[in-house]
């Protein structure tokens, strides 16, 4: 009996990350096998993971090659490593143009982006009453709902943020499902992100991609 060839790569993942949930979109965007491999946030980091990811943050991903392996780690690193690596997916940039542009949104989305969606969803939903700022809370989303103001009036004249889809709406994707645990947003104030997160929602690689709750 022939034996099975193993996916050519490994993703180290915390499941409920957004960033881990965007480089699996990315990975099934470029429909590639990939071993997914659980890493206890409660546990050390083993010396050899340390040598994929020094700073032991995830993901990271790591391609086996004839010659060895090759190491990615940082979310924005592994989804711009996949747009090079498959020029034939839907992540391939058409050219040094629209490599700027989508860079320039994915380096926003993980920069300002998503902090600023963190910091509204720990105020509202994660901390203590003891744990709360309210000052911190307004700024936070004042922020976050100017954020999505602009990311509207950006979308008004094409479906995603660099024109085709891109790294930047890859990664966008599971920020945009954590709008869901912002109090009392309404997203009939921002229709264009609301219709984007749904053309979002629709693609191929969007299944199974967050965890499966446990029934009980």
């Amino acid at each position: 009996m022939a034996q099975t060839k193993p996916p050519p790569f490994t993703l180290y993942e915390y499941r409920p990350s957004p960033f881990c949930v965007a480089v699996r979109l990315a990975l099934e965007e470029c429909e590639v096998l990939f071993t997914a491999r659980e890493v206890d946030l409660n546990k050390p980091r083993t010396a050899a993971f340390l040598k994929r990811s020094p700073f032991g943050r995830l993901p990271a991903l790591v391609e086996h090659r004839p010659g060895g392996e090759l190491a990615i780690f940082e979310s924005t690193a592994i989804l711009l490593f996949l747009a090079d690596r498959f020029p034939e997916s839907s992540l391939a940039f058409d050219d040094l143009g629209s490599k700027a542009e989508a860079t320039s949104w994915l380096s926003f989305i993980a920069n300002s982006f998503s902090e600023v969606l963190w910091a509204t969803v720990l105020e509202e939903s994660v901390y203590e009453d003891d744990q709360k700022s309210g000052s911190g809370l307004q700024r936070s989303r004042a922020e976050l709902e100017r954020q999505l103001d602009v990311f509207d009036k950006h979308l008004a004249r094409r479906a995603f943020l660099a024109g085709d889809y891109s790294v930047a709406d890859t990664l966008a994707t599971p920020l945009l499902d954590m709008l869901d645990r912002v109090d009392n947003l309404d997203m009939d104030a921002y229709p264009r992100v609301r219709d984007w997160r749904k053309r979002l929602r629709t693609r191929a690689s969007y299944k199974n991609a967050w965890p499966q709750e446990k029934k009980s």
